[in-house]
């Protein structure tokens, strides 16, 4: 007979009212309590939670500890740190689908890594360069040779470092670069609870050698500012950390940074202060939000 045993854990795979806990490396494909399903309070992958083990391999999740944060679509919480790839060339890479991605993880307060891949097709310097002026990390990385890999590996050690990237950009190949054991294990992990993976529904959190989490999150490649409530247009301005002592300089009240003639903002992206393509970003959320707000 099953005695039933009280655990704590991390949901490490979330899927379609599934979600396998992770305590102590054992294992635990759970469901949901009612209670949690009637309160529609939703597990999420990086959740810690406290369940009942039913000795068989199966439980049931009681209770969630707070999150620090949490991403959505597929949702994630507890992330450290976000880390956006992008390649230098072979996909161009789309700026505003970086910058949009930043301003989640600065809502979040989860710190921003830019990762500039396949720097072998074109010098990476120029998006490099845009970045560390925000004062995000970057890293120029190539998988094929290992150049920034160790460094990239080094600075996600500890942390649960969540990624996203658009297709193309060789995330697959980086992840696997820093961790040849990589696709072995999210391999196996999903022939274990006899569910696919990579699914935009669907994900998982693969332990590193190093104590962290790595989170690959495919459904941040389409990620919709018009239809879902990711930023609202009040939490814009505090989004871009790069322009905050300019707005907060600016001797315009309740100054919108767009085109305004003697705006702060203006004059540090005509000076060079803040990236042009940054700015150029910011005033396409602006006016995508401020639209939304009127409907």
């Amino acid at each position: 007979m099953n005695l039933i045993s009280k655990k704590r854990g991390r949901i490490i795979v979330s899927r379609k009212g599934f979600f396998t806990v992770d305590s102590e490396n054992e294992l635990c494909v759970c469901k949901a309590c009612t209670r949690l399903r009637l309160e529609k309070k939703e597990p999420l992958c990086g959740d810690i939670v406290a369940y009942n083990d039913n000795g068989d391999g199966t439980g049931f999740i009681t209770d969630l500890e707070p999150r620090k944060n949490f991403f959505p679509r597929p949702g994630v919480a507890n992330a450290d740190m976000l880390v956006i790839v992008i390649a230098s060339a072979n996909p161009q890479p789309d700026l505003f689908y970086v910058d949009k991605m930043t301003c989640i993880g600065v809502k979040a307060a989860a710190e921003i890594i830019i990762v500039v891949n396949k720097t072998d097709l074109k010098n990476a310097d120029e998006y490099v360069g845009i970045y560390k002026k925000c004062g995000f990390r970057t890293f120029k990385t190539r998988s094929d040779t290992g150049d920034g890999i160790e460094e990239l590996k080094n600075c996600l050690s500890g942390k649960i470092a969540v990624f996203a990237g658009p297709s193309g950009v060789g995330k697959s190949s980086l992840l696997n670069a820093m961790y040849p054991e990589y696709n072995a294990v999210t391999g196996t992990l999903s022939q274990k609870i006899m569910r696919g993976k990579n699914t935009t529904r669907h994900i998982e959190l693969f332990k590193t050698s190093s104590g962290g989490y790595i989170a690959d999150t495919p459904g941040f490649t389409s990620i919709d500012f018009e239809k879902f409530d990711l930023l609202a247009f009040s939490e814009l301005k505090g989004s871009f950390p790069e322009m905050q002592e300019y707005m907060t300089d600016c001797r315009f009240r309740n100054c919108g940074h767009t085109k305004e003639s003697g705006c702060a903002v203006i004059s540090a992206v005509e000076c060079g202060n803040i990236p042009k393509s940054r700015h150029e970003s910011y005033v396409r959320l602006f006016e995508l939000l401020k639209n939304k707000t009127l409907y």
